[in-house]
C-alpha cells in the first residue's frame, strides 16, 4: 500500500561527501593552495601539492578499522583516547594472579 524507505536518515551527499566532509575539504584545500604553499621550496612545490591532495583524499575516505567512521574521525578518536579507561579483566582469576599480581597492577617485564 504505502512504500516505507529503508534510509530515514540520509545525509545529502555532494561527489560523494557529505556537506562537513565537502567543507573540512574546501577548507583544507584553500590553506594547503595559499597559506601552506609559500612555506615550501619551490623546487618541492609540485611534490608538496601531490601529497598534500593525496592526504586530503585519504582523511575522507571510510577507516578501514571501522567502517561507519571516516580516517580523520578514527585519528581524532586516537588523540582523544583516555588511559583511564576501564578495561574488563578474565574471569579466570589464577591467570589474572599470574598476569596483574595480587595486587591487580600489570606487572612489567
Amino acid at each position: 500500500m504505502y512504500e516505507i524507505p529503508k534510509e530515514i536518515k540520509a545525509k545529502p551527499k555532494l561527489m560523494g561527501l557529505e556537506l562537513k566532509e565537502l567543507i573540512i575539504v574546501g577548507v583544507s584545500f584553500f590553506l594547503f593552495l595559499t597559506i601552506f604553499r609559500d612555506l615550501v621550496h619551490g623546487v618541492l612545490v609540485i611534490p608538496y601539492l601531490v601529497i598534500a591532495s593525496g592526504t586530503l583524499f585519504w582523511l575522507v575516505l571510510p577507516s578501514g578499522n571501522n567502517p561507519r567512521l571516516k580516517n580523520y574521525q578514527s585519528i581524532r578518536l586516537f588523540f582523544q583516547h583516555k588511559q583511564s579507561t576501564y578495561h574488563a579483566l578474565a574471569v579466570q582469576k589464577v591467570l589474572n594472579e599470574q598476569q596483574f599480581g595480587e595486587d591487580g597492577m600489570l606487572d612489567e617485564q
